[in-house]
């Protein structure tokens, strides 16, 4: 199996798989079906939770999810935007292009896992336009500020259809150029063992256009025409007989009807948001809350942090601020609220219980459940649990596979994977409880049924107008695309289903490497 001796990962953000297999049935994807021709597909990659950008890739690129990064192998990145606790006063992380932030994000992944990069040991790497780059020998752009100057050239071109169309073709050709001249990027003439390849363009005009724009599918087939400049430049140059190429995605899409404000429910509730820049203390902060929102609240009676801003009790979540506002009730006032998330006190990193609400539509009346979660690690197992009957709250029930695992015993992430890939909130009962885990994700989620999106972040509302989101557990946000081809050597196969932390150990098995004990993924050869 070692004639595999370099492999380049493409990730094309924001891309369905149902949207881009469509593509490729139509014959409009010529070079990446070339890729699924001769190597190992899925039209069923499940995502992780929540299906945003930073968090998905983070787990991507390290094999393994988010949890509690002090004490467990695993990644310390929950969310684009989170609340920093451990320190007075508390920080608002963000990632966003704008913000300095995100170069923290390598930092942030912390030392209990590793990226791919690093896996690969003391090999030449390289990063195209990727910021969770740890273990990179070359990185392009070279400079952060070059890096966050060109994805904000992105986002405000005023020629945004050409301006994308020459992105993508630069970031291919600046890939090309490690493998042609070698020597201008490393201390050797090597070209790099492992390479990774971000196409951000997708998820820009996805934002701004929707999936079923012109300008969105015109850009997927024309990083499909970049793709084919690449295997054009390494078959020229002797390399892609020997190398391999994943192309997948990080998350899907959705689009809302509307957009909300959610602003009159908190000031009637005398709930306001903590404002570090302002010295505005508030009482609470909504990290992100486009169609999921993620909310943290002040906790006094089990704080022992002097910046009083502990994880509150459920107790005073059902009694909150000075309205006595029952949160766990009253937060599904706020329009298309569908799902709640939020932990069971004195959890642990291997043992907890994770609580879940439903409002049933079209009524007021709230359904609960709950998640018991054992172990961490590869050796994590989960138990969902029924509190209504015959009502769940996944709606696992009215499939024969998934009903199966409602059985009141624990179960792996490969059992829930292979009875829920095919359903809304697939593998949920095992990535909420990881995600709830991490100490810097919220309070409370509260997801939307994809009806309304808000638009918030760090308790601020962003000037845009998007109705195109991919944040809630719908099939259409987390199921995406994935191919590895190049190489003949690479066995031809359908895989029916997989998950997205399986990707770095198929690709490090292809060079013979072994995996990182954090990675949760398993080689899909």
């Amino acid at each position: 199996m070692n004639k595999i001796n370099r492999v380049i990962y493409c990730i094309i953000d924001n891309v369905r798989s149902d949207h881009l297999f469509d593509l490729v049935n139509k014959g409009m994807l010529p070079n990446i079906s070339k890729l699924m021709e001769n190597g190992i597909y899925s039209k069923n990659c499940i995502t992780d939770f929540p299906p945003i950008t930073y968090p998905t890739q983070a787990s991507m690129i390290t094999g393994t999810y988010t949890g509690d990064y002090r004490k467990e192998f695993c990644h310390g990145v929950p969310l684009m935007n989170w609340m920093g606790r451990n320190t007075a006063p508390p920080f608002l992380r963000d990632y966003t292009a704008k913000s300095l932030q995100i170069y923290k994000l390598n930092k942030d992944l912390g030392n209990k896992c590793k990226t791919i990069l690093e896996m690969v040991g003391d090999e030449n790497t390289a990063s195209i336009s990727q910021f969770i780059n740890r273990g990179a020998k070359y990185f392009f752009p070279e400079r952060p500020t070059k890096l966050a100057m060109f994805y904000l050239t992105l986002y405000y071109s005023r020629n945004i259809k050409s301006m994308m169309a020459r992105a993508d073709t630069g970031l291919v050709q600046k890939l090309i150029n490690t493998f042609q001249k070698p020597k201008k990027y490393f201390k050797n003439s090597e070209p790099p063992i492992a390479s990774l390849l971000w196409f951000p363009t997708t998820d820009v005009l996805l934002h701004i256009f929707g999936s079923s724009s012109q300008i969105y599918k015109l850009n997927i087939l024309h990083i499909d025409k970049v793709i084919g400049v690449l295997i054009e430049s390494l078959d020229n140059m002797g390399y892609l007989e020997d190398t391999a190429i994943a192309v997948t995605a990080d998350h899907g899409n959705y689009k809302a009807d509307k957009i909300g404000n959610p602003f009159n429910f908190f000031k009637a509730n005398n709930l306001t948001h903590f404002q570090a820049r302002r010295n505005i203390r508030g009482n609470m902060s909504v990290s992100k809350y486009d169609g999921v929102g993620f909310f943290n609240f002040k906790g006094i009676i089990n704080s022992n942090h002097k910046n009083g801003w502990a994880h509150p009790t459920i107790e005073e979540m059902e009694n909150y601020g000075p309205k006595k506002v029952n949160l766990l009730q009253d937060l599904f006032k706020i329009e298309g609220s569908h799902l709640m998330y939020y932990r069971e006190e004195n959890n642990t990193h291997e043992n907890g219980i994770i609580h879940l609400k439903r409002k049933l539509k079209g009524t007021k009346k709230v359904i609960s459940g709950k998640i018991e979660y054992t172990g961490s690690g590869s050796n994590f197992k989960t138990k969902y649990i029924m509190e209504n009957g015959d009502i769940d709250i996944f709606d696992y029930l009215n499939d024969e596979t998934a009903s199966k695992l409602i059985d009141n015993k624990f179960h792996t992430i490969g059992e829930w994977l292979g009875a829920t890939y095919h359903l809304d909130f697939p593998l949920y009962p095992d990535l909420i409880p990881r995600h709830l885990k991490n100490p810097r994700s919220s309070d409370i989620i509260l997801s939307n049924d994809g009806s309304v999106v808000y638009n918030l972040k760090n308790g601020k509302k962003v000037a845009n107008k998007n109705l195109n989101n991919h944040d809630i557990g719908t099939r259409d946000c987390m199921n995406i695309p994935l191919i590895i081809g190049g190489s003949l050597d690479i066995p031809h196969k359908q895989v029916p289903y997989c998950k997205i932390t399986d990707i770095v150990p198929t690709l490090l098995q292809l060079l013979g490497k072994n995996p990182h004990k954090s990675v949760i993924g398993q080689s899909l050869i």
